[in-house]
């Protein structure tokens, strides 16, 4: 397998495998890896929901006491368009992690559709040729079967 190369858009890729087999391979990997990463964050969630519960308490009476709904209590410096923030509070945590994990399942649950598929046209054809593979965001878009290289 090649490295990808940036096409276009910068969300696109290209990467070159020596075989559906290889390219099969590398699609194991890339799901196990988010099933990993996946299931660390669903611990840090359950961690930290005890604290982001108590924290939105005590956000609630803060509130009536100042008679204020908009509150700003965690600043965020944006930078190039990087987000920083310093001391982060537990909404933001809970919010950063919550919206990361929807993300990871959704692309996970794609990924395991095309290794599905890929694991079907490895059993059934049992080529040998080079592929290529268009990616868009780490998710396979389009394959070539056979390309020249």
């Amino acid at each position: 397998m090649e490295s990808p190369g940036a096409v276009g858009e910068g969300e696109l890729e290209v990467m070159y495998f020596t075989s559906l087999s290889e390219f099969m391979n590398y699609l194991d990997n890339q799901v196990k890896t988010l099933e990993d990463n996946v299931n660390l964050i669903e611990k840090n969630i359950a961690q930290l929901e005890p604290r982001l519960a108590g924290f939105q308490s005590l956000l609630g009476v803060i509130k009536k006491l100042v008679g204020r709904e908009n509150i700003l209590l965690t600043p965020a410096i944006e930078i190039t368009g990087l987000k920083i923030v310093i001391d982060p509070n537990p909404i933001d945590e809970y919010d950063t992690l919550k919206e990361s994990l929807d993300a990871m399942k959704d692309k996970l649950t794609v990924l395991r559709k095309v290794r599905e598929l890929i694991r079907v046209l490895v059993t059934t054809a049992k080529l040998d040729v080079p592929v290529l593979v268009q990616m868009r965001a780490g998710v396979p878009i389009k394959v070539l079967i056979g390309v020249s290289r």
